[in-house]
């Protein structure tokens, strides 16, 4: 086997991804089993992470050893360290910099990639089993991401109207986990959430005790009308199957001069590192039987509605925060 100076840059790359494979999967464990949270809480030795976390030793020691070479943790002496940034990255769901529920859905998204054979070789497509829990992991840094970006002075005004107290309709909303981080920041503001899938009975048990609202039903069958003064859709508009229809419901449900705001992933113009990882989730989205929009589709659609003064932000990684208004 030749040295590995010699090998060639694509072999590096390819390599690369190899590791970065299990890299996700140290990642996830390590998150599922708490791991991470008890060396942040306090460095200590496998075999104390162990007796803390009541797991196998042999399998902790072996989990640590993976997680050092990875560079997730450092070792000093017998303990475990986990380094600041390290830590932001993997456990704090504030930050800007948080990747560590991105792992953990790409390692649940994965147990169902077998069926990708499947899509090349008849273009048979399959909804998303393994359970609402990758949806979630993946979600909440794209809620605390426009939690911070309404505080900031591009969008103020919503800021303004969430604190005074307004109407949201959170379209899609899943299992209700914006909504409850919504509610926590702005509890003068009255919230509904619509959800058509089996994720709406986790939603209404979050609801249950607080001035929230569950429907059951698709955001094409919504018939609201002036009610609402916000129309919230996060990473939802990609699985619709009539966009327009959800889009125009968005600002018939609004009052004038409500603002519909889209939280989504969008193709890029141009691939470059920060844009790879969208690309390779399309994949992983034609097998759902969804595809990415461009900024180009994502704003005929609002235009088409009615709205004006379509905004877009980037939060990087191609996820975008639209904005637009009804006048």
């Amino acid at each position: 086997m030749p040295a590995w100076k010699a090998r060639s840059a694509e072999f590096k790359k390819m390599w690369g991804y190899s590791v970065g494979f299990y890299g996700v999967w140290v990642a996830h464990v390590g998150r599922k089993a708490g791991l991470f949270e008890a060396i942040a809480r306090r460095p200590a030795s496998p075999a104390d992470l162990a007796v803390q976390a009541k797991l196998d030793q042999k399998a902790v020691e072996t989990w640590c050893s993976s997680a050092a070479a990875l560079g997730f943790l450092k070792q000093k002496g017998k303990k475990m360290h986990l380094p600041a940034r390290m830590k932001e990255a993997l456990l704090d769901k504030k930050s800007a910099n948080y990747l560590g529920g991105q792992f953990s859905y790409l390692a649940l998204r994965s147990l169902e990639y077998g069926a990708l054979e499947g899509l090349l070789r008849t273009g048979s497509t399959r909804e998303m089993t393994s359970t609402f829990e990758a949806i979630t992991e993946a979600t909440d840094w794209d809620h605390n991401a426009f939690l911070s970006a309404v505080k900031r002075g591009k969008n103020k005004k919503l800021h303004t109207m969430l604190s005074r107290g307004c109407r949201v309709l959170d379209v899609g909303c899943g299992t209700g986990t914006f909504i409850e981080k919504l509610y926590s920041a702005y509890p003068k503001s009255l919230l509904v959430g619509v959800e058509p899938s089996d994720a709406v009975h986790k939603a209404m048990e979050m609801a249950a005790g607080k001035p929230v609202e569950i429907l059951r039903q698709t955001g094409e069958a919504m018939a609201f009308a002036n009610e609402f003064d916000l129309a919230y859709l996060g990473e939802s508009l990609y699985a619709a199957k009539d966009k327009q229809a959800i889009v125009s419901n968005c600002h018939r449900a609004l009052k004038r001069g409500g603002a519909i705001a889209i939280v989504e992933g969008l193709l890029p113009a141009k691939v470059d590192d920060e844009s790879r990882l969208i690309m390779g989730m399309h994949l992983d989205f034609a097998l759902q039987g969804h595809r990415f929009m461009t900024q180009k589709e994502v704003k005929a659609l609002l235009e088409t509605a009615g709205f004006s003064r379509v905004s877009f932000e980037d939060f990087g990684g191609s996820l975008y925060l639209v904005t637009a208004w009804k006048s």
